[in-house]
């Protein structure tokens, strides 16, 4: 399955998504980071294989998608949105290579203003908007409903109707450790299925007095709690977004 996460936007979390979504969801899968910037969050993750293409060498990225035997997942990164876009429309047959399109919104203003423009170009090159599915990324859950948080997508979908699948809403709730795995070599699910028994390691480390120790494991134990909320989040949206099960 080829896999595309894209928005004209950043910091709207697709890196993110690619790694503690997608591809810790599918193992095995290739990640191809189209970025010209910043190194994709995956380099540093052991068992995930991550290719570093430009959108300039488009031809390159087409003929990965076209040889593929396993999965794809190709992480477009903002500062080559613009060319990556002008590609797909010289390589016509481009568009029937994806599977999915995944277009991650955030709700800051401007962001969610580039998620409209990314879906009305996704229209203009003719995706089918039964591949593209909205995910409502980074939601604080403060009490804010989902359609005030997302106002401008919501209403631009509410009127269009047909521009992507975003019903019934795949939402990422925010959590504090997506920032600090960030250089772990981690993904949320392999902390979430840590075996690990933190309790103990805390009384062995009291008991030695070894304050280091002791703050390993409490750490440790904080991060496996996030984690199995962050996964257990992780794992609806998986089931709802619909690509089957691994």
């Amino acid at each position: 399955m080829n896999i595309a996460l894209i928005n004209l936007s950043g910091n709207v979390g697709k890196s993110t998504l690619a790694v503690h979504l997608f591809a810790a969801m599918r193992p095995g899968a290739k990640i191809i980071s189209v970025e010209s910037v910043n190194s994709s969050d995956a380099d540093t993750i052991q068992g995930i294989e991550v290719e570093e293409i430009e959108a300039s060498s488009f031809r390159e990225i087409f003929r990965e998608l076209m040889m593929a035997e396993g999965d794809v997942i190709l992480d477009v990164g903002a500062s080559n949105v613009t060319r990556f876009m002008a590609e797909m429309k010289k390589f016509k047959s481009a568009v029937h290579e994806i599977d999915l399109i995944v277009v991650p919104v955030v709700p800051q203003e401007k962001q969610q203003r580039d998620t409209i423009s990314t879906l009305e170009w996704l229209a203009e090159r003719g995706f089918d908007p039964k591949r593209i599915r909205v995910v409502f990324n980074q939601f604080a859950n403060d009490g804010v409903s989902l359609v005030d948080a997302y106002s401008q997508i919501y209403g631009y979908l509410e009127s269009t109707g047909n521009r992507a699948a975003y019903k019934p809403e795949a939402v990422v709730v925010s959590n504090e450790l997506y920032d600090r795995v960030k250089g772990s070599g981690k993904t949320i699910r392999e902390l979430a299925e840590d075996k690990t028994d933190w309790r103990a390691k805390r009384t062995e480390a009291r008991a030695a007095r070894d304050l280091s120790g002791m703050e390993e494991a409490v750490d440790g134990q904080m991060n496996k709690d996030l984690a199995q909320t962050a996964q257990e989040n992780l794992a609806e949206v998986w089931k709802i977004i619909g690509i089957g099960k691994k």
